[in-house]
């Protein structure tokens, strides 16, 4: 037993007089696995994308289109309340308003050309350029059927300016939308003064009797009416006679009556 301990601790004393080895470190391999890392992250880096949006055109002044020339002519003419000159209409559009397009602009029956002054006029729906020529013109209406707004601006550029001139001053009624309150119809004010009731009207109002909540419905189906509060189940209503009228027997019709005469009767055998 004594000697096996001791060839142990022999063993172990061989192994510690061993020299030790150092391990050597090769920097280049790990300086190139670095940089191969840093290049493999900087390839997972995504891109920053660039976005175009497609979706509207670029503003490239007023064209070199005929139509679309056409277009920004008869708009800048219809902007003006008074005739637009050619040289006004060359300067508007760059220089780019040819003959052509002057002898296109004659052909619109909107556009009225004075050949003597060489210029351009919008025609309206109304030839209305003025509060008062609203006026006027709304009381020249044989009826109380109101004029849309959108009528009225066509060609006017100040018409929303008159509008509320003239309802302000009570010689219009204008119908305004309950959201945006933009004035829709308008009517001249042949009523007088707005937010008053005539005297005698209020007179006559005054003399009508209202008989009470409880004789109400009595009064009225004397009248011939039917008060809201009856239930309309309860309501009798008059019979109507559903009786059938009787058929009459078809007769039959009677054939070859040009054969009379030479056909025998058998009728009586059946």
């Amino acid at each position: 037993m004594s000697s096996l301990a001791d060839d142990l601790s022999a063993f172990k004393n061989r192994l510690k007089a061993q020299p030790v080895l150092q391990k050597r470190v090769i920097s280049s391999v790990n300086n190139d696995a670095s940089s191969t890392n840093n290049s493999d992250d900087e390839r997972r880096k995504k891109k920053p994308k660039v976005t175009t949006v497609f979706s509207q055109p670029a503003d490239t002044g007023i064209g070199s289109h005929i139509l679309t020339q056409l277009h920004h002519a008869v708009e800048f003419i219809k902007k003006h309340d008074s005739p637009v000159t050619v040289n006004e209409l060359q300067a508007y559009l760059s220089g780019q308003g040819g003959p052509q397009l002057l002898t296109n602009l004659q052909l619109i029956s909107r556009i009225n050309y004075d050949p003597i002054n060489k210029t351009y006029e919008y025609r309206p729906l109304h030839n209305i350029r003025s509060a008062e020529g609203l006026l006027a013109f709304l009381r020249r209406q044989p009826t109380f059927r109101g004029l849309p707004v959108k009528e009225l601006k066509d060609g006017w550029s100040g018409c929303m300016e008159a509008i509320d001139e003239l309802e302000k001053s009570g010689d219009i009624l204008v119908l305004r939308t309950k959201k945006e309150g933009t004035p829709r119809l308008v009517w001249a004010n042949k009523g007088g003064d707005i937010g008053g009731v005539d005297e005698e009207f209020v007179a006559t109002w005054q003399r009508i009797a209202i008989p009470p909540a409880s004789e109400l419905p009595s009064t009225l189906e004397a009248a011939g009416l039917k008060p809201t509060s009856v239930d309309p189940s309860t309501v009798k209503k008059a019979n109507v006679s559903t009786e059938r009228k009787q058929k009459k027997p078809r007769k039959g019709k009677i054939t070859n009556t040009h054969l009379t005469g030479i056909l025998k009767d058998f009728s009586g055998r059946r």
